[in-house]
């Protein structure tokens, strides 16, 4: 099962959005927004966006991806993933 990588991003925002109680109207959140600099996701929110990312895309992403600046972003998340899918 491919999809691209917009569907990735759609579901990386929208457990993101329902897990870490993102609103809707949040002015300040989009694929571009830094999750961790903006307290969006804590130590703790990353270790469960993993395991998301493991059971939803069966994918781990490797050490030198998580601490990319490509990793702070729901967009650069997304791009991430689907180059591992």
């Amino acid at each position: 099962m491919s999809m691209d990588v917009i569907e990735i991003q759609d579901r990386i925002e929208g457990f993101i959005r329902s897990h870490f109680m993102v609103s809707d109207d949040d002015a300040r959140f989009d694929r571009s927004t830094e999750l961790f600099e903006n307290g969006y996701i804590d130590s703790v929110g990353v270790v469960e966006l993993l395991s998301f990312i493991a059971d939803e895309f069966s994918v781990d992403i490797p050490e030198e991806m998580l601490l990319s600046e490509e990793f702070s972003t729901v967009g650069g998340i997304g791009r991430i993933v689907g180059r591992l899918t």
